[in-house]
């Protein structure tokens, strides 16, 4: 009877505990991005970050050096923990990350310091609110080749701050990877999401490893925030196209 009951208090305990996970999910996306690796003043970053927290550049492969990411994103399907539309169900917009270590601990997260987005200051309290948020693609292929793509994204932000990239390449057979990460804010870096993320990512350009498969490149950043991060002085270190991007983001 004692071993019964033990049983079924263990049950009851797995169960509760599935169910407070689930409920910490808050939402599900598919989306289509653009990551850009950059290496920029080492000063420039370091004063986004907040108290504590030190530049962590990045040790991938392809994208070693690089300390700071600028993240273009096409939101196609968003959804709540019921999978109804959040909102309107799609939303576009652009992401400043930091790879980062807290000194204290040596954890290391991905900061996210700025953003430009139709909805404002967002989870992480950071974005400003987007006057412009667009995103044009074109494609071109045929039969199995992996055929060619041109994207043009613009970002314009209520406070002053632009961006725009124009990216032409050709495709290349993706690389399909799934992972666990935690991200934080940094206004308020104890605030931490947890993205659960299987992605397809194309790496079109990266000057560590010497592939280059982009036919044209342009881009511009300007602004109190953008303006001292993109003063002539950095250095792009890769481009990675994510065609498949599929995320549940939960609490913590």
């Amino acid at each position: 009877m004692r071993r019964l009951l033990l049983t079924v208090l263990c049950a009851v305990a797995l169960t509760a505990t599935a169910a407070s996970l689930e409920a910490q999910v808050t939402e599900w996306s598919a989306e289509t991005r653009v990551v850009a690796s950059f290496k920029v003043n080492d000063a420039a970053a370091q004063a986004l970050l907040p108290a504590g927290w030190v530049l962590d550049p990045s040790t991938a492969p392809a994208s070693r050096g690089a300390n700071l990411n600028i993240t273009v994103m096409e939101r196609k399907v968003v959804l709540d923990p019921q999978g109804r539309p959040l909102k309107t169900g799609t939303s576009r917009y652009l992401v400043v990350g930091i790879p980062a270590r807290q000194t204290a601990s040596g954890q290391t997260n991905t900061v996210v310091v700025y953003g430009i987005s139709p909805e404002g200051p967002g989870a992480y309290d950071v974005y400003d609110f987007a006057t412009v948020a667009r995103v044009e693609r074109n494609e071109t292929g045929e039969g199995e080749a992996q055929g060619k793509a041109r994207e043009l994204w613009s970002f314009a932000a209520a406070g002053g701050d632009r961006l725009s990239l124009t990216l032409a390449y050709q495709r290349a057979a993706a690389t399909r990877s799934r992972s666990e990460v935690h991200v934080r804010s940094g206004k308020h870096p104890e605030y931490t999401r947890t993205y659960k993320i299987e992605q397809a990512a194309d790496v079109v350009r990266s000057t560590a490893s010497g592939v280059n498969r982009v036919e044209t490149w342009t881009f511009s950043a300007s602004g109190p925030h953008l303006g001292p991060l993109f003063n002539g002085s950095e250095a792009l270190v890769s481009l990675t196209v994510v065609p498949s991007y599929i995320r549940e983001i939960s609490l913590p």
